[in-house]
């Protein structure tokens, strides 16, 4: 089972496993979310970091966005925008800058970049507007002629999917960074710095499971050795949370956290609970 998914008084089952009570929602409600932004869903992705396929109603454009541009309720549509802006550059005479582009220099252009076009092609100058899907990684994007002519000039890759994956940890240098910690990884690095990653410590030989995130956010690396450094006799705080999506009448939480951060409250609203009070306590 993968949990309830997280709109209130819907009890249909996530799309996928809420680990450690990660947001999730069923297909029904990322449909509505989606709708919600002036677009329809093609394809739902299968992770809270997976890409979600959408059809942009205003423009038609085919793209693929993420779950937290869904959930802001909207994102800036790169097709809406290239079509603006280059209505307003041929006002202003840029077409002379970025030349004309028949039909077979596009299909060219695109062949260089590993790309395909989503839509059919039409003779254009520079200026005009690609739906295009890559070939390598199968990421939907908007871009104009000129603007994919130029990222190869300068030895990018033309998708954007692809190019962040080339600044994103390997396995192997999370696994450096982890030793540094005095951690040693024996499970996966899947990518998302939010889930929990498997280590021993070398120390104490004590497993732990934490994610890179809650490292890089101050969490001790190992609770044996390292935890010490919080100050037992430091001012503590306890706090009331509100689970509204969780059961049939919602759960209350009561806890107990240090005062050095607030970690462990902003991690409670990111799984939907909202914070009702915070006492401080000696």
């Amino acid at each position: 089972m993968n949990g309830t998914c997280s709109t209130p008084a819907c009890e249909n089952e996530s799309r996928w496993p809420r680990i450690r009570r990660a947001i999730g929602f069923c297909d029904h409600c990322l449909a509505d979310l989606i709708a919600k932004c002036d677009a329809t869903a093609i394809a739902l992705g299968d992770a809270p970091r997976a890409r979600f396929r959408t059809r942009h109603k205003p423009c038609g454009a085919i793209v693929d966005v993420s779950l937290a541009m869904i959930r802001r309720g909207g994102w800036v549509c790169q097709m809406c925008k290239w079509i603006e802006h280059g209505a307003e550059n041929r006002r202003l005479g840029y077409p002379n800058l970025v030349g004309d582009w028949p039909v077979e220099r596009q299909e060219q252009l695109l062949a260089a970049a590993g790309m395909r076009s989503l839509h059919p092609l039409g003779d254009q100058d520079g200026n005009g507007p690609l739906n295009v899907e890559c070939l390598e990684c199968g990421a939907a994007q908007a871009d104009t002629l000129f603007g994919v002519s130029e990222g190869i000039r300068l030895s990018w890759l033309s998708c954007a999917e692809c190019n962040a994956k080339r600044f994103k940890p390997t396995q192997e240098t999370i696994r450096t960074r982890m030793e540094s910690l005095g951690l040693r990884l024996v499970g996966e690095f899947t990518g998302d710095p939010g889930l929990p990653l498997s280590a021993v410590c070398t120390r104490c030989s004590t497993p732990r499971a934490v994610s890179r995130t809650a490292v890089c956010g101050g969490s001790p690396p190992c609770l044996r050795c390292d935890g010490s450094k919080l100050d037992p006799d430091a001012p503590h705080r306890v706090y009331l949370i509100d689970f509204p999506h969780l059961g049939d009448r919602g759960v209350y939480k009561v806890g107990i956290t240090h005062c050095a951060n607030g970690n462990r409250l902003r991690s409670h609203e990111k799984a939907g609970g909202t914070v009702l009070a915070t006492i401080e306590v000696a």
